[in-house]
């Protein structure tokens, strides 16, 4: 009798431990987007161009650790600082040959705004009245640049046009 009770105990404990359990939440919605640049030719500003050996640095080694090195592309998406109001990247074209290397700084000037997605996902940030830089220097590689959107808040569509 003890047995059938105790083992009675233990299958309702369980009924009880289990329906109390929430069910898990995946965020599916978007997240703080990242900045999209996409490179063009300068003398055919319709025509992408791709970027050979690109690395990019960031002023704040929190945001992308050392460094990325993409290998050719036409376009990127690099996370932005969310705890700043500025943001500036070394973008580092044929970076695996000293002798052709050539850097350029990219300076963006944003103002972070959080954004509650939902239950799952917490928080997102979006960037308002973003404006942007490229210091010059004697020799540039980014030739000009065209924004495309003042408002960073998702990452279907580049934000900027570099032309090189």
């Amino acid at each position: 009798m003890k047995k059938q009770f105790l083992y009675f105990v233990l299958i309702i404990s369980s009924i009880l431990g289990s329906s109390s359990c929430e069910r898990d939440d995946i965020c599916i919605d978007d997240t703080t987007p990242n900045f999209v640049l996409r490179f063009y030719d300068t003398d055919e500003p319709t025509d992408f161009k791709t970027v050979n050996q690109l690395s990019v640095k960031s002023d704040a080694t929190v945001i992308l650790g050392d460094s990325l090195v993409f290998s050719s592309l036409d376009s990127i998406g690099i996370p932005i600082n969310v705890a700043a109001d500025m943001t500036q990247y070394i973008m580092t074209i044929n970076s695996n040959d000293i002798t052709t290397l050539n850097r350029d700084t990219i300076t963006i000037n944003h103002i972070p705004q959080e954004v509650f997605v939902g239950r799952s996902c917490g928080f997102k940030s979006i960037f308002n009245n973003v404006t942007y830089a490229i210091t010059n220097d004697s020799d540039n590689w980014i030739k000009s640049f065209e924004i495309v959107t003042e408002t960073i808040e998702d990452e279907t569509k580049a934000h900027i046009k570099i032309f090189h």
